[in-house]
């Protein structure tokens, strides 16, 4: 068996597998008894309720929302004891009921208040599903509300995400990246990364990014060996599509594909090449995992979730509201950047400055001159430095075609910067980092 043919029958077991293994773990986690998760959650009330109307960390900054009204349905979702549904409708449909429910108001549904009234023994007018996402996060968070409530939930969350982004700091200097690693720490700030402990939604593609980086650190001789990369980028993608609700995809493509050009990234027209490539096969990936979950609902439950999620998408892809293509992406653009048009983003710029110019300072004589020992001269390798600059414009294509929910959502679409300031930084490191990573041809 030639190897193009070993690879299309490992991709197709892959987007097999994978949608079956999410359904297989969402049936499970299903099977768990929700009464213990709702006493747990009680005693989370009281914080759930004073952020109905204040749910900003730092006042005047809508990016630091903790994703109240969000947050509180995934917890309705995984709290439901789902009625008389059997558990297969229940993973695949994904119920929890609704108050405060009027046609004629479009704020009359609030999913905090229909959370607290299910948790009070309120009687609620209607029962509603949630099918056209996976809701992956619950085969976590069903289990740790097994354990303890929100509030010491938020806690353990704040920890483990500064103890994941420390395993890829580590990792980086390990490998004798520190450019890349104090790139990856320059660009955290713009995934308003002060808010994404508080919030169940805004930290579930942070989480999916560290994982990937992490596991990326760790198997890159592997993955780069079998020629795996194309295969990895698919699962992140796969993965992306079942724990997400649609918040801020992109970083989990754009942060691993960053970290590849800085490992391998040694022949530019070949970067940009795999750039594209990779990308390709996350969105098939992305999109694979997303299709199998609608048409999984549809055959086996007899739901309309393919009808509804084509309509969804075709209204979050639409222009932003009443502009044409082009000038709509120039009124999101203004949308999403303006979150860090504040003191507190402008306060880092020299901070950042004087970082990287002290990297480039001690590694002045390796990024200036050419060295004996094989290094090349700064005009040879600002050509590296091209797939950099290409990925650094990601945000822009995601905004331009997801107009509408980049229009909607940006106080937390916004955070996709992140890609384009990572991408840059990670050039700058790439050209401070004269004696770090050994370049691997092929």
């Amino acid at each position: 068996m030639n190897a193009g043919k070993k690879k299309i029958i490992q991709y197709g077991i892959v987007l097999i597998a994978g949608p079956l293994a999410g359904l297989l773990a969402l049936i499970l986690v299903f099977m768990l008894p929700t009464k213990p998760m709702q006493e747990h959650l009680y005693w989370s009330l009281d914080m759930i309720r004073s952020e109905f109307t204040d749910e900003l960390l730092v006042d005047g900054f809508p990016a630091t929302l903790t994703g109240n009204f969000t947050d509180c349905l995934m917890l309705q979702q995984a709290v439901y004891a789902g009625g008389e549904h059997s558990v297969w409708e229940r993973a695949l449909r994904v119920y929890r009921t609704e108050s405060y429910y009027d046609e004629s108001d479009p704020d009359g549904w609030q999913p905090g208040r229909s959370l607290v009234d299910y948790m009070t023994g309120v009687a609620q007018p209607r029962e509603v599903e949630y099918g056209r996402y996976w809701h992956g996060y619950l085969i976590f968070l069903k289990p740790l509300l097994l354990v303890t409530g929100f509030n010491s939930l938020r806690l353990f969350f704040s920890g483990l995400q500064l103890f994941l982004v420390g395993i890829c700091v580590i990792l980086m200097t390990r490998k004798g990246m520190p450019g890349l690693a104090g790139a990856f720490l320059v660009s955290m700030p713009f995934l308003y990364y002060v808010s994404t402990y508080a919030s169940l939604s805004q930290s579930v593609c942070l989480y999916i990014m560290l994982a990937a980086v992490i596991l990326q650190l760790l198997w890159d001789d592997n993955l780069y060996a079998v020629e795996a990369y194309g295969l990895f980028f698919g699962v992140v993608g796969m993965a992306t599509s079942y724990f997400d609700l649609l918040t801020y995809p992109l970083v989990t493509l754009g942060f691993p594909l960053c970290v590849w050009l800085y490992i391998h990234g040694d022949r530019p027209g070949r970067n940009l090449k795999k750039t594209v490539l990779y990308s390709a096969e996350w969105a098939v990936g992305y999109l694979w995992m997303w299709g199998a979950k609608w048409v999984l609902a549809d055959v086996i439950t007899g739901s309309g979730v393919v009808q509804d999620a084509l309509n969804a998408v075709s209204d979050r892809a639409g222009n932003a509201e009443g502009y044409g293509r082009v000038r709509g992406f120039w009124h999101v653009l203004s949308l999403n950047l303006d979150p860090f048009l504040n003191w507190g983003f402008i306060l880092l710029v020299p901070v950042v400055a004087l970082f990287v110019l002290g990297m480039l300072w001690g590694k002045r004589k390796g990024v200036l001159t050419r060295k004996a020992r094989g290094q090349r001269a700064l005009s040879d390798r600002m050509k590296d430095v091209v797939p950099y600059v290409f990925l650094a414009l990601y945000p822009l294509g995601w905004w331009f075609l997801a107009q509408n929910h980049s229009e909607e959502h940006s106080i937390f679409t916004c955070r996709i910067l992140a890609v384009s300031v990572f991408a840059c930084a990670a050039a700058l490191g790439k050209l401070a980092d004269d004696s770090g990573v050994e370049q691997i041809a092929g």
